[in-house]
């Protein structure tokens, strides 16, 4: 993480209903306070662009405690698994892994998508 950052994200599968994020708090921030903060930005702008008011987040998240490298590696195949599950066509989602993550081989496993 560089100077001032407060989470490190390391793969992100946007989809049109929910978000999907491997993120790791610096020790400045919550969790809970980083995603509060992330949704308060995201639905501002996304209702700014989208020229409409009102909620957009749910107020509960879905988060898990990842424990060692293997259960990284199968929470990042099960988020980019996830579109293609979902029965999405490509242009209705998007996986992002982190280049440096990507340099040391972890990535998406059917990463023809």
């Amino acid at each position: 993480m560089g100077e001032g950052e407060s989470a490190e994200v390391g793969a992100a599968v946007v989809m049109p209903n929910h978000v999907h994020l491997v993120v790791r708090p610096s020790g400045k921030e919550s969790l809970e306070t980083y995603l509060q903060r992330r949704k308060r930005h995201s639905a501002r702008e996304i209702n700014r662009l989208c020229v409409r008011g009102g909620s957009l987040w749910q107020e509960e998240s879905f988060d898990r405690i990842v424990r060692d490298a293997d259960h990284l590696w199968r929470c990042l195949q099960y988020i980019g698994r996830n579109p293609r599950k979902a029965g999405l066509p490509d242009h209705e989602f998007t996986r992002w892994v982190h280049p440096v993550w990507v340099e040391k081989g972890w990535s998406f496993i059917d990463d023809e998508l």
